[in-house]
């Protein structure tokens, strides 16, 4: 038997997780360490040229997206992103300004979501690899296993354009005229507002991020919570739209499936306008009412169920 025979979810069930410390905060985004009256949290994401840079993409949104990776899974357990670390393997004879421009990447993330920048790891290997770890702080901290019946399910922002980029990227598709460019910048350096962090902890009973598809992150918490999703609408960018349309897709499968959006996925117990307020109060754009925590299993949007499909590591491709 090979990893590919099991594919990342059952690497961490059936080997890592018995190996683990912990146990209440395990299958989580992050590691979540309880610290007097608060919570360290702890997220390491690991970015490979050859496997995670698509074409195009350059050295300093290489630097800049491996924080952003590490980044968001502290921001949605609704903890302030305070130190980065970064471990750095790079081939002995890449160009000095090619390995300054990474660091550049690095540092103008860390910029973003307002962290320190403070060191890290450097060593040399055949091609590069950039492993990000993220460290944050918060008094509550909210886990993917908490949403709970009659909760209400939203979203910060509409699904596709990462679904668009890919397909256009990977399969050559016909692109939007004027709007390949952006949409490729948006891509390659993905932002997220540290200020979730806060608006979470007043609102949310369960977060994550969708950086590996809409559909797995919904399943996810749905099975970690023993509840089911059902959905009234899945909000997806007329942008996407428009390319789908173009290139013979199923908006839907964009939205759902493509991964790589760095958009938060949230449950709530609050009232509609206790969510905009909260939201409203920490200048965050208004978010999305999407679907209802229910009895049952599974995610469910018009009379369907939504697989758990996405990107994985480890699958057999």
């Amino acid at each position: 038997m090979h990893l590919f025979d099991l594919g990342e979810r059952r690497i961490l069930k059936e080997i890592i997780f018995k190996y683990l410390e912990s146990p209440e905060f395990m299958d989580e985004d992050a590691a979540i360490l309880s610290m007097g009256d608060g919570f360290l949290v702890v997220n390491v994401d690991t970015f490979v040229k050859s496997t995670d840079a698509p074409k195009g993409m350059r050295y300093g949104d290489m630097g800049w997206k491996s924080v952003i990776m590490a980044a968001s899974d502290v921001i949605v357990k609704g903890a302030e992103p305070k130190a980065v670390l970064i471990s750095l393997t790079v081939p002995m004879d890449l160009e000095v300004s090619i390995f300054e421009s990474v660091i550049s990447g690095i540092r103008d993330a860390c910029d973003l979501i307002g962290s320190w920048y403070v060191g890290g790891d450097l060593g040399s290997g055949k091609e590069l690899v950039i492993s990000a770890v993220c460290l944050g702080l918060t008094e509550r901290v909210i886990r993917r296993r908490d949403a709970k019946i009659g909760d209400s399910v939203w979203v910060t922002d509409l699904f596709g354009v990462s679904g668009l980029v890919l397909h256009y990227l990977l399969h050559g598709g016909e692109p939007l005229e004027g709007m390949m460019e952006k949409f490729l910048q948006e891509f390659f350096r993905p932002k997220i507002d540290a200020k979730y962090a806060s608006a979470l902890r007043h609102v949310a009973t369960s977060s994550m991020d969708s950086s590996d598809g809409l559909a797995v992150t919904l399943n996810d918490i749905s099975l970690a919570s023993n509840v089911a999703i059902e959905l009234y609408s899945i909000p997806i960018s007329p942008h996407a739209v428009e390319y789908a349309e173009k290139n013979g897709l199923d908006p839907l499968e964009l939205a759902l499936y493509a991964g790589e959006e760095f958009i938060i996925v949230f449950t709530t117990d609050k009232s509609d306008d206790e969510v905009y307020r909260v939201f409203r109060n920490f200048g965050l754009k208004r978010p999305i009412k999407i679907g209802k925590v229910v009895r049952g299993h599974g995610v469910y949007f018009e009379g369907r169920r939504i697989p758990r499909k996405g990107w994985e590591h480890f699958a057999r491709t």
